[in-house]
């Protein structure tokens, strides 16, 4: 209990920090929404559709789309609304509605519009093709059952039906297409996933870094011997310090993780494999933030040790550029820090589908930088509480 009762005060001290509040709470999630919109859907392209008319004339265009989008995906909404919503935060790349009155207006005769939903600074030059063409492949067909009918005083129905069939009778042009080299980032990768799994990792390491002054200033002010003078163990103060720091991170990692599932639909894969990656690298981020913390001279040093620390790791490991890009000797060297390795875990989880088994070679070494930095830090803690 006494263990519990230290770890609760340093969370405690955490949250009454407004600055602390705002690098836990506020700042990754600008990261995430800032690299979210940057990068969009990342590898895999979405045409999205609101068919509000649901004739078989919007069907048939809708079809037509479909068979010609390539490796694009199309999402439909329900609403005009929830798709200039998905354009407008970049999870798509470009809208096609079909206003209701659509199929009356052409087989009436009249002029239908289509309304295209991109935006400003988009460059969706490849999805807007596709829709042209479809755009185009029907509004070649309509317009010779329009003359067949006028000309042959058929109804259109049977003009339409005899242009459609006679359209695919004729030939069509082929084309193949073909990719050199292989992808950096996986085709599924998002940029809010992206963000997501990046900050997680830096944001965790950092604030537990930053956090490690508060030991310091325990240290200082005399908190921590005053505690030993107590009938409370060297032990059970050590325990208590680490609880507190573990929270931390953790309190961290996983708003960061429901945070970005619940607002901007990160699928993060097996929810068990990655919390339990979570917890491998909250222990990685405790055993570094107890090791400074017993081992500077005060927090002041601890703070800028922390940030510096922090950012260097962050950077070599792939949690502040996506490690893909890195080239081969900068990657082999981003195996020396546990974000690599953190953030190679995630990428198993959310793009492959792996489950815990999947991701124990990544997790056995996660847990073993813990246990080399936790078991350091203890022995200098305890060194610095009984010294």
């Amino acid at each position: 209990m006494k263990a519990l009762a230290i770890a609760r005060a340093n969370v405690r001290r955490m949250l009454r920090d407004r600055r602390d509040l705002f690098f836990v709470f506020a700042l990754p999630v600008v990261i995430i929404v800032v690299m979210g919109l940057a990068f969009g859907g990342g590898g895999t392209g979405y045409i999205a559709i609101a068919d509000r008319d649901g004739g078989p004339l919007a069907a048939g265009l809708v079809q037509a789309i479909e068979q010609n989008r390539g490796p694009l995906e199309i999402r439909r909404f329900a609403s005009e609304a929830d798709l200039r919503d998905a354009v407008r935060r970049n999870t798509v790349e470009m809208g096609l509605i079909i206003p209701t009155g659509y199929d009356a207006a052409l087989r009436a005769g009249r002029q239908a519009s289509l309304e295209y939903v991109e935006r400003p600074e988009a460059i969706a030059t490849a999805v807007q093709s596709i829709l042209d063409q479809a755009v185009q492949e029907q509004a070649a067909v309509i317009t010779a059952a329009r003359y067949a009918a006028g000309q042959r005083g058929i109804p259109f129905e049977q003009a339409l039906a005899e242009a459609t069939r006679l359209r695919g009778a004729l030939g069509s042009v082929s084309v193949t297409s073909e990719t050199s080299g292989s992808r950096l980032i996986d085709a599924g990768m998002s940029g809010y996933l992206m963000g997501a799994q990046s900050q997680l990792v830096l944001f965790m390491f950092l604030t537990s870094m930053t956090a490690a002054t508060q030991l310091i200033v325990s240290r200082q002010l005399g908190v921590s011997r005053r505690m030993f003078s107590t009938p409370t163990s060297a032990s059970v103060i050590v325990i208590g310090e680490l609880l507190g720091r573990f929270a931390i991170a953790m309190i961290q990692g996983l708003f960061i993780f429901v945070g970005t599932a619940l607002v901007f639909g990160v699928k993060w894969g097996d929810p068990v494999a990655a919390c339990a990656i979570i917890v491998a690298f909250g222990l990685v981020a405790t055993g570094i933030a107890m090791l400074v913390g017993s081992t500077a001279r005060n927090a002041e040093q601890a703070g800028s040790l922390g940030v510096a620390a922090s950012m260097l790791l962050g950077a070599f490991g792939g949690a502040m550029v996506p490690p893909e890009v890195f080239p081969d000797v900068m990657r082999t060297l981003s195996r020396l820090t546990p974000h690599s390795w953190a953030i190679d875990a995630f990428r198993q989880v959310a793009l492959h589908d792996a489950g815990i088994a999947g991701v124990l070679p990544q997790l056995g070494v996660l847990l073993g930088f813990a246990a080399v930095l936790l078991v350091a830090a203890t022995l200098r803690f305890r060194r610095a509480l009984t010294g």
